[in-house]
């Protein structure tokens, strides 16, 4: 018995001599790092955890330290975000400022096309109805804000802009007019509130447009082409990590039409024009590279675009003051967007390219809105207009508030 009794403390004491060192090393190293694409909590961020789980090397030495500092987070929010830092995300509303800009441009169009129709219909006998002396001059500038929600894979933005605008026109004939325009568009915005990343945008619009009417229904066209430059910076900072990136300036192309018909309705001094109409937007953006350290990113170009279809009605009166006449007018519109999917996806890799390509797909935005809108215009011995005007645009997700103000002159 005592032979058995002391080889059993043998073999236990052996066992615990070879198990003892394996112990302590667990013990003393964390446990292994779950997969990064368990980390997400939405698909663009799983898409940035796999491109790293699927590595087939190691990560260099600035790699793996940023990799480090994500595991080292403490709460699965944290390194989910993370994650969607290192995704093209807060690029993704950047058509869509390019769109807002093109919104503004057409609106004021619209606006004049309105108030020039309004003198038209008031003008005394004498005041030329076409010719050469019915030449028409536009020049306004404008301040604009703007608010766009976060949703998955999609940034929170604030927008300030200032814009200046000039047009010309004439009625070639009785009761139609032709005319084109020159813009220029300054927006500044700021993404996600943690990180406060800029984008600078400068915008440059030049399009025709046309109006007739028979003093009962109108038909209003507008068309332009929108070149944008985006001066891109962001930061991607949380705890143990910072890099702070940047691009060079990156172009993209815009497009813009709009067709719009009403009716042209008097009932005493007020004047209402009920209307419909169609709106189509393109904005893209090129492909660019980030300069920085780890987290910069090569990203493919991209694109937005949209068909929206509008109601509404435009109410004005005449107040007429010796050779002065104030028109105050106001407007409401319903927009609906047609296309169910307006944004394309953001393609993006490691700027060192040695990683696969992953995919964004931003959330889309809100497809219904509503716009408002108020001015009063002056309008001296009908051929000088000074106007102040306030337009409004209003969604689940995002709101634009814009003030102009328009001088134009009949030669």
């Amino acid at each position: 018995m005592s032979i058995i009794r002391f080889g059993a403390d043998r073999l236990m004491h052996g066992t615990f001599a070879i198990l003892a060192p394996v112990f302590a090393l667990m013990v003393a190293q964390p446990a292994a790092a779950a997969s990064y694409g368990s980390y997400a909590e939405t698909a663009g961020q799983a898409a940035v955890g796999a491109t790293f789980d699927n590595a087939a090397a190691a990560p260099s030495g600035d790699r793996a330290a940023m990799l480090a500092s994500i595991d080292q987070l403490p709460t699965a929010a944290d390194r989910a975000d993370a994650l969607g830092q290192l995704s093209p995300r807060a690029y993704a509303v950047l058509p869509r400022l390019a769109i807002t800009s093109m919104d503004s441009y057409d609106q004021e169009i619209r606006d004049y096309l309105a108030e020039r129709r309004s003198i038209a219909a008031d003008a005394p006998a004498g005041v030329p109805t076409h010719g050469d002396r019915t030449f028409n001059m536009m020049l306004s500038g404008g301040l604009k804000q703007a608010s766009f929600d976060a949703a998955p894979d999609r940034p929170a933005a604030n927008m300030d802009g200032r814009s200046v605008r000039f047009a010309v026109d004439v009625r070639p004939v009785d009761n139609l007019i032709i005319g084109a325009t020159l813009g220029v568009d300054n927006l500044d915005a700021s993404l996600d509130l943690a990180q406060h990343p800029r984008i600078t945008l400068l915008t440059t619009y030049i399009g025709p447009y046309a109006s007739f009417n028979n003093g009962k229904f109108y038909l209003d066209v507008t068309a332009g082409y929108n070149l944008a430059e985006y001066k891109l910076r962001r930061q991607v900072q949380w705890a143990g990590f910072d890099d702070k990136l940047s691009g060079s300036l990156v172009e993209g192309d815009g497009w813009a039409a709009t067709g719009e018909a009403g009716a042209m309705i008097r009932t005493g001094g007020l004047r209402i024009q009920p209307f419909a109409g169609l709106q189509y937007r393109y904005a893209d953006m090129a492909g660019f590279s980030e300069a920085g350290g780890p987290a910069a990113l090569d990203v493919a170009p991209f694109n937005t675009k949209s068909l929206r279809s509008s109601v509404g009605m435009r109410l004005s009166a005449n107040m007429a003051a010796g050779k002065w006449t104030l028109r105050p007018t106001v407007e409401g519109r319903w927009q609906h967007e047609l296309r169910k999917r307006t944004d394309s996806r953001i393609e993006a890799r490691a700027a060192t390219r040695d990683l696969e390509i992953f995919t964004l797909q931003p959330a889309g935005f809100a497809r219904d809105v509503a716009e408002v809108g108020a001015g009063l215009t002056a309008t001296y011995n009908h051929r000088t207009s000074v106007r102040l005007s306030y337009h409004g645009e209003y969604a689940s997700d995002r709101h634009v508030n814009a003030a102009r103000l328009t001088i134009s002159r009949r030669f």
